[in-house]
């Protein structure tokens, strides 16, 4: 049996599977993936990796779109909306920009239903999925703050006795109704939201990396986990280095755009907030000829980052060693 539900704010929600006893929040269906920016919708119905390079080796990742640099006219007023810059032009992200608010639970939960049965059960009951105070819906105009797929996470202690998934909103758990409070603190994290119903092709052929669930009012999203954001003593987001290197202009349509990085998944300096600066190659060296980046002393195939001084703003990436 099927159902739609009309909810405010541009969501539409279908519930699918026989209703069953409801423990907790009622479960209100999925999250209307149409509403999202559109740097979390699929592409072409899909989900799909794209490949760049660090260090020699091949670096597969989900493209979480690209905020440009902020502009301003000549009376300094802000004629776009995007990432400040420093006084060498060099972009940086404040954690304060980071709006949206995401909940974990310390405690974890007490498990219902042992087997998850995906043709007629609408979530699993074994995890506590996150709970996401906001989503990052499509915004317009170009002076409006542009959406990340960053969040703040707080943790919340004292729920463990709740059945898994008995939870699904931030309101229900803010006002007390599951007991147990907020922890000290908070850190940043990327989490994007995604369309549950895209398919999410893998990494690569034998990687186990895929999507996780959570919840918004009721609602279920999936969403891509890029890891922990740590931010420095200015009060700005960890960033990593990144290059966009394009063909030389006719060359052919088979060359592509190659991205290059200036670390690996796992590796300490790997951010998944990156600044990224644009280069072109040449025909005696085409992009894909470059194996990753490098700094005054490099090898043949590697870009020297020192030469690149062209910044195009910050990219979201989702990388995995697993």
């Amino acid at each position: 049996m099927k159902c739609v539900l009309g909810l405010a704010a541009a969501l539409s929600v279908a519930a699918c599977g026989e209703s069953t006893e409801e423990v907790g929040d009622k479960y209100q269906g999925v999250i209307d993936a149409s509403t999202l920016d559109t740097k979390f919708r699929p592409t072409s119905g899909v989900y799909r990796p794209v490949t760049g390079k660090a260090k020699g080796a091949s670096v597969p990742f989900y493209n979480l779109g690209q905020v440009a640099t902020e502009r301003k006219d000549d009376k300094g007023v802000l004629t776009n909306s995007g990432v400040p810059v420093d006084e060498s032009g060099r972009p940086y992200l404040p954690a304060s920009r980071v709006v949206a608010t995401s909940y974990d639970f310390t405690d974890g939960c007490k498990t219902g239903k042992p087997d998850f049965d995906f043709r007629n059960d609408n979530y699993p009951e074994t995890v506590q999925w996150p709970l996401f105070a906001n989503l990052p819906l499509a915004v317009t105009g170009n002076t409006t703050p542009p959406v990340l797929p960053l969040v703040k996470v707080k943790r919340w202690a004292g729920t463990g006795a709740e059945q898994c998934n008995a939870i699904k909103d931030v309101a229900s758990l803010t006002k007390g109704h599951f007991g147990g409070a907020a922890e000290d603190g908070e850190t940043i994290a990327l989490r994007a939201v995604i369309d549950v119903s895209a398919p999410l092709n893998p990494l690569r052929a034998d990687s186990a990396y895929t999507s996780q669930g959570g919840w918004y009012r009721g609602l279920q999203l999936a969403y891509l986990e890029g890891g922990a954001v740590p931010v420095d003593e200015a009060g700005n987001v960890k960033v990593m280095e990144g290059v966009l290197v394009s063909p030389p202009t006719g060359a052919p349509a088979t060359e592509t755009p190659v991205y290059l990085f200036s670390a690996l998944p796992g590796e300490a300096d790997w951010s998944p907030v990156v600044r990224l600066r644009t280069f072109t190659a040449t025909t005696a060296k085409p992009a894909s000829s470059y194996t990753g980046l490098c700094v005054d002393v490099c090898a043949e195939t590697e870009l020297n980052l020192t030469t690149v001084t062209r910044y195009a703003g910050v990219l979201f990436v989702v990388g995995s060693t697993l």
